[in-house]
């Protein structure tokens, strides 16, 4: 890395900090939510709602096909996933176990510039604290975040609701310095395998 690019990277991450000290301006991780796609209901559907259980210890919730495809034979109203929403405390300690996975990394694409970013995980074995169960086998699963700042509220309650200005939301660049500061992450373009 050459040192303009340093400079500029450090500048931009003391501008961070100075936003910071205002308290309605600290970002903070609002939830995570973890969805597994069965695409069919029945046994192969318990065995996904089983193992999201056994990462998270609450309870997931089925979520239920939206149209008819008669191609994929489903029928509208049919359970077709599950999903389960972690906040608070919780979401934090989560987020650092499943980042443990791809060694702290995660790529710049998947962020976008509202503070939401996403990941993969091919195998639920590979989180630490998570048994390889004969029954169950192995599953991937999906991983979604948001990082906000307070007020966000304004924009989804019921009464009063009233819009967000754009600098009031978490840009790229904030949300890569707040998971690089908070939860020791890499941002990289690239995923490259690591051999130990």
């Amino acid at each position: 890395m050459s040192t303009e690019i340093k400079k500029k990277k450090i500048t931009t991450n003391n501008i961070f900090e100075e936003v910071w000290n205002n308290p309605m301006k600290k970002p903070y991780l609002e939830k995570l939510v973890l969805n597994i796609g069965v695409g069919a209901g029945g046994e192969e559907l318990e065995r996904a709602f089983a193992v999201l259980k056994s990462i998270t210890g609450r309870e997931p919730k089925k979520m239920l096909s939206k149209k008819n495809v008669k191609e994929f034979n489903l029928r509208k109203g049919r359970p077709i996933g599950v999903k389960v929403t972690i906040r608070g405390e919780e979401a934090e300690k989560l987020l650092k176990r499943l980042l443990i996975v791809h060694n702290n990394r995660m790529l710049k694409k998947s962020f976008d510039n509202y503070g939401n970013f996403g990941f993969g995980i091919v195998e639920h074995i590979t989180i630490p604290g998570v048994e390889y169960d004969n029954l169950i086998g192995i599953w991937g699963l999906d991983v979604c975040g948001r990082i906000i700042r307070p007020g966000m509220r304004i924009k989804y309650r019921r009464a009063h609701r009233a819009k967000i200005p754009k600098h009031h939301y978490v840009s790229k660049d904030e949300a890569y310095y707040f998971l690089e500061k908070f939860f020791k992450a890499k941002i990289v373009d690239k995923m490259e395998i690591e051999y130990f």
